[in-house]
């Protein structure tokens, strides 16, 4: 049997971008390093390589990327739009489940994201297992 730790209104809470972010946080997060801008799709429309930024810029500061990325607060969108000189529109981002999909995996691999093995989490196994009998 599954341990919920959180209940499902958090888990919505926590699977969403905060409602603002600070300017330092805007600054030191969402700004796109040359080392960033080389990973940018180029021969993408311009609202897949806004999409790929800001998937980029998100799993720096959240650790994760929501589901949901038409709920970012504008000045995000914006401050990244301006960084890659396109508009700040995301809504075509996804439409294609796979490119996002494909986005992500690159991301996480420039940004050394990797599945977690066992060796990793020595212990945690063990009380896994306990939990579950």
């Amino acid at each position: 049997m599954p341990i919920h730790i959180f209940t499902e209104v958090e888990r919505t809470r926590l699977d969403a971008f905060p409602e603002e972010i600070t300017h330092d946080d805007l600054i030191t997060f969402f700004t796109l390093s040359e080392a960033d801008r080389e990973q940018l799709p180029f021969f993408s429309a311009p609202h897949n390589r806004l999409g790929f930024a800001i998937q980029l810029c998100t799993l720096r500061f959240m650790g994760f990327v929501p589901e949901e990325l038409t709920h970012i607060p504008p000045a995000v969108v914006e401050y990244v739009a301006e960084q890659i000189d396109v508009e700040p529109l995301l809504v075509q981002y996804g439409a294609r489940a796979q490119t996002r999909t494909d986005h992500f995996n690159v991301v996480q691999h420039y940004l050394g994201y990797r599945r977690a093995e066992q060796t990793d989490l020595p212990g945690l196994s063990a009380w896994v297992l306990e939990r579950e009998v």
